[in-house]
């Protein structure tokens, strides 16, 4: 049982947490990005009993259902809005948080108050800001049940029945987002084998196995549309292992969308050069213990080391995808505490370090409150789609495939959108706007206010920024969308 101090502790991370994302929840740039809305459409169909996906849409991986069932809850209070995807997430994130939290406090063996200073830092981290309210398939599913693990993994009485959850939950992370793995395998193969005790290791992976099994029949049904695109060969490998600095700082600074990237003001940038300075600092010293024989440093040293293939990875990368470097952060403030065990170092630096960590951090993440990467607003968009359903039309096509789920799910689906690559996310809606359009229905084009290869129309409107063709020539369809309708 947690004691009462403890329990004004979590309530206190609770409450930062919220307050802390409270900049972006109210701010005017608030807008759910393409990825983020199949999520959301997703969670719409469970609550509607239409659909009862596991996966993103289009996809066979991305586990997806527990950022679904945490969204429900708040359409269920705020119908199907923005802020209550966004709620939703940051409950989830904020369980992570707290589990996080949890396992510095078991960890931790200097001073008291060094397990709260740090989940501040990680609360705080500009890598973060983002990322703590994104519903984006899977990833907040892996850092929570991570936090989780880890959490388990680090109790100092362990029943068997924590390694069968510990099966459990390596088993849903991979199925979610496997980016966490590399961070788990440090303290999985230190607290399975150091006791060297078969049964723990046949615990484990009964679970971990059946479960990925079923899930590897459960996944051949599931479409490819959406594919992992990572790089194994070695062109370009020079250039792909000293980018890595660069892509650690990127991840963590958190001014990026997908491979696109801002300049980060002084605050986030200070904290990300901080940061970096650590993750390249305990590897080394890592080595330095290895080489000298130093003794009770085992799993320090693991976990240090556990790093550089969590950097090495983003070799695979396709350009400068710096969400594969989430995991990094919690990681590597755990790696902190565990070499922290080992050294003497005065309260006073301590706890002045982690301020210099904590104030950069807090005013870092308040400057998020108007992130944005793109023109679109959702009030415009909304404003855009009511004159589209005005005119009658109900059914769409859209170049641009992340725009495509935001006029659905912004249209509460009162308008379907055809995507330009097929067979889509969700090969029903193709089908009906191609059934429409060919059959004499209203139909219209939407392109948004963002630069987007041009198609030639006759006549097209302009509303807020958006170009709207109704009821667009045939051939110039047939000529930009591929016609998926059977028996059309």
């Amino acid at each position: 049982m947690l004691q009462p101090k403890q329990y004004k502790v979590l309530l206190f991370l609770i409450i930062v947490c919220i307050i802390s994302r409270l900049p972006q929840l109210l701010g005017h740039e608030l807008l759910l990005d393409g990825d983020e809305c199949v999520v959301a459409v997703m969670a719409k169909h469970i609550l509607a009993h239409k659909d009862f996906p596991l996966y993103f849409y289009g996809q066979a991986y991305g586990f997806s259902l527990v950022e679904c069932l945490f969204i429900i809850p708040f359409y269920w209070v705020l119908g199907i809005t923005t802020v209550a995807v966004k709620l939703g997430m940051l409950s989830l994130w904020t369980i992570g948080v707290v589990f996080l939290y949890k396992t510095f406090v078991l960890i931790n063996k200097s001073h008291k108050w060094l397990p709260l200073l740090f989940i501040l830092i990680f609360i705080c981290s500009p890598a973060w800001a983002i990322w703590s309210i994104k519903a984006r398939g899977g990833y907040l599913t892996s850092f929570t049940l991570t936090s989780i693990l880890f959490y388990i993994l680090f109790l100092d009485k362990k029943s068997y029945a924590v390694y069968i959850w510990s099966g459990v939950l390596c088993a849903v992370i991979y199925q979610s987002q496997p980016l966490w793995l590399p961070c788990i395998a440090p303290f999985l193969a230190y607290f399975l084998f150091k006791d060297r005790k078969a049964a723990r290791v046949l615990l484990f992976l009964l679970p971990a196995l059946a479960l990925s099994v079923a899930a590897y029949f459960y996944r051949q049904r599931l479409s490819n549309f959406g594919i992992i695109q990572l790089d194994f060969t070695t062109n370009g490998l020079g250039e792909r292992i000293t980018r890595i600095p660069r892509f650690l700082y990127y991840s963590l600074h958190g001014n990026y969308y997908f491979d696109e990237r801002q300049s980060p003001n002084f605050f986030c940038a200070f904290f990300a050069i901080l940061f970096s300075a650590i993750i390249a600092a305990l590897p080394c010293i890592a080595i330095y213990n290895v080489i000298t024989g130093k003794r009770g440093v085992r799993l320090f040293n693991l976990s240090a080391l556990g790093i550089l293939p969590i950097l090495a990875y983003t070799m695979l990368s396709m350009g400068f995808q710096c969400r594969y470097l989430l995991p990094i952060t919690g990681y590597t403030l755990i790696c902190l505490l565990l070499w922290i065990n080992t050294v003497t170092i005065r309260k006073r630096f301590l706890y002045t370090a982690s301020i210099f960590f904590i104030v950069p951090g807090i005013i870092a993440v308040i400057t998020f409150y108007n992130f944005a990467f793109s023109a679109l607003r959702e009030k415009s968009l909304r404003d855009t789609l009511g004159f589209i359903t005005q005119t009658g039309a109900h059914y769409s096509y859209c170049y641009d495939n992340m725009f495509t789920w935001q006029v659905i799910f912004y249209s509460n689906e009162q308008v379907l959108c055809h995507e330009q690559r097929m067979p889509g996310r969700y090969p029903e809606y193709a089908r009906k706007v191609d059934s429409a359009f060919y059959n004499g229905g209203t139909v219209v084009y939407i392109s948004p206010p963002i630069p987007l290869p041009k198609i030639d129309f006759p006549k097209d409107t302009t509303v807020n920024g958006y170009t709207i063709v109704i009821n667009p020539p045939k051939d110039v369809i047939e000529k930009n969308f591929q016609r998926i309708a059977v028996g059309l």
